[in-house]
């Protein structure tokens, strides 16, 4: 899919699932409108132009799975699992082509609690995916693209009109019940992320505590529901780590940090429907822990001290790259940018800075990779990438200086990239103050060091 003008336009792609260059493909637009009416004739339209799509990738698995399962509650979840896995690949089209011939299937179908139950899966699946989405392309507070934007917001709304509506009727049993609460839930906590994203601060908290609350009721419903421990999770930890008055209103100030990490952790071992994000989020959760000042001082059986957080860390990455990437289903795959980027920032607080330049090298290489297939990556995260392999550079100076002019000169790179860092300069782009500032302080400490150790 090509982003560059947002996702309010689609395009799929239909040989060697590799996208189809703009200029050799008409686009076609379609817009959502506020009353959820999807046209069937762009499905129609976008056959004719593409030519015989049922042989395609995309097309086949979406008839594979409704030949093999005609139970539509089957379809939504293991698609929706299958689409996860696939946007660690950055495959996102044909999901987005699946999910919503469903749910046009479904508008058009005669209405039945059922059938209002999958539609509202749907929904959510889509909402996952531009959310993954945004991820992809680094979308911060100064950073988003307003069709994407909307289109989470759209079906976002359109899951918690659904789950509302569900839990209104009076035919509805305890399963239902907990399955309509996990998806307003999820959707709240989904919108709750994305709000604190745009700076949205007092839309994200509210969001996050009417998530918490209805999240906590699917679980006392139905104990089976194990992804809502990740939701849980996310907020708990989330809310606590980044503390403040959002903390004190929401959690009474409480630090719920190891709460929400074993929610996450629990939401692993019950193989939770959203593994790949369970997994990322719990190694970026870790290596949070790792530069928390707070923990300096915790002794190493606490599962928050660095040197344990750390392991885990390094465990949760090793497990990904294992199960995910030692064997990619795409020849074109290059790796994942997030995961090189978290592996940079464990080395770097490591001060293994070898290692933390090849990674976010990767990273570069990856995020060029996808601004060549259309996708449009947010300059500010591969201007901090640039920073962070400038960073590596210097941190190699001390051990070649020859003479005073190397030495002046080495030491002006540094007291460049300190001022750099002073200026509000960034390693790694990341919208949370406390956090960046963090995450700063292990950059300038370790330029600080330096700069003394060649007595700038």
């Amino acid at each position: 899919m090509n982003v560059s003008q947002g996702s309010g336009e689609y395009w799929q792609n239909y040989k060697d699932d590799q996208v189809i260059p703009v200029e050799r493909v008409k686009m076609f637009r379609f817009k959502i409108k506020s009353h959820g009416v999807m046209y069937f004739v762009f499905v129609v339209l976008i056959c004719l132009a593409l030519g015989s799509v049922l042989g395609s990738p995309a097309w086949a698995e979406h008839y594979v799975l409704r030949a093999e399962n005609k139970d539509a509650k089957f379809i939504s979840e293991r698609a929706t699992r299958l689409a996860l896995v696939d946007t660690l690949y950055y495959r996102y089209d044909k999901w987005f082509s699946i999910f919503k011939i469903e749910i046009e299937r479904l508008r058009r179908s005669p209405e039945s609690l059922q059938n209002k139950i999958e539609l509202m899966k749907f929904h959510f699946a889509v909402s996952g995916l531009v959310g993954e989405l945004s991820h992809t392309l680094a979308f911060t507070s100064k950073f988003s693209i307003p069709e994407i934007k909307e289109d989470f917001i759209f079906h976002s709304e359109r899951v918690k009109e659904l789950a509302n509506d569900i839990l209104d009727q009076e035919n509805t049993d305890v399963k239902q019940r907990a399955e309509a609460y996990f998806y307003l839930g999820a959707s709240e906590g989904y919108i709750g992320v994305f709000e604190y994203g745009e700076g949205n601060l007092f839309s994200a908290l509210i969001n996050g505590l009417q998530a918490d609350n209805h999240l906590e009721k699917s679980l006392e419903m139905d104990s089976a529901r194990v992804d809502a421990h990740f939701g849980l999770g996310v907020y708990r930890y989330g809310n606590s780590r980044l503390g403040g008055l959002g903390n004190f209103i929401m959690q009474g100030g409480s630090d719920l940090r190891e709460v929400g990490l074993n929610h996450l952790e629990q939401a692993l071992r019950m193989n939770t429907g959203a593994k790949p994000l369970a997994m990322k989020t719990l190694a970026w959760f870790y290596i949070s822990e790792q530069i928390n000042p707070d923990n300096t001082e915790l002794p190493i059986s606490n599962p928050l001290n660095p040197s344990k957080s750390r392991l885990r860390s390094m465990e949760l990455i090793a497990e990904m790259e294992e199960h995910y990437f030692k064997e990619s289903p795409y020849s074109d795959f290059m790796g994942n940018k997030e995961v090189a980027l978290m592996k940079a920032i464990q080395y770097v607080l490591d001060k293994n800075y070898g290692k933390a330049r090849e990674e976010f090298v990767k990273v570069q290489n990856i995020s060029a990779y996808l601004v060549g297939r259309g996708l449009k990556i947010n300059s500010q995260l591969t201007d901090s990438v640039q920073a962070g392999i400038e960073f590596c550079d210097l941190m190699f100076l001390s051990g070649n200086i020859r003479g005073k002019v190397e030495k002046d000169s080495a030491c002006s790179r540094i007291d460049e990239k300190i001022s750099f860092l002073r200026s509000g300069g960034s390693m790694v782009e990341y919208d949370s103050r406390k956090i960046r500032g963090e995450l700063h302080d292990v950059f300038f400490g370790a330029l600080d060091e330096l700069s003394r150790k060649m007595n700038c």
